[in-house]
């Protein structure tokens, strides 16, 4: 009986052994994927670029980040927020439409819009 005991007892152990090595070693691999992640938003970050709206006189009305919205409010008050990709230092995709920053500006106030960063309160 004493063996028998002994023998269930070891082999529980073992298999307890086992079951938390697994665990340490899939908790590894997923800080390891956690840090790779956190480096690659880091890096995604850092790479993000700003977005300079001058009017044509070359003034600068306001910068945005590449992704950040704006809000174009019309005469009668209808407002449209539009997201704002950088293309390159003087142009900018509005909504899938590429201008260059001054003309954007210009156009808007021409048609009445006014343009301005997207606040969220």
């Amino acid at each position: 009986m004493f063996i028998l005991g002994m023998t269930v007892g070891g082999m529980a152990g073992a298999a307890l052994g086992i079951t938390l090595m697994c665990c340490i070693v899939a908790g590894k691999q997923e800080d390891q994927q956690m840090e790779q992640m956190r480096r690659k938003n880091q890096k995604k970050y850092l790479e993000q670029k700003n977005i300079h709206f001058r009017d044509m006189e070359g003034r600068e009305r306001f910068t945005l980040w590449d992704g950040e919205n704006i809000c174009l409010t019309a005469e009668d008050g209808t407002r449209n927020i539009s997201i704002c990709r950088f293309v390159d230092e003087h142009q900018v995709e509005v909504d899938g439409q590429i201008w260059n920053t001054a003309e954007f500006l210009w156009q808007m106030e021409r048609r009445g819009i006014q343009v301005s960063p997207l606040e969220i309160v």
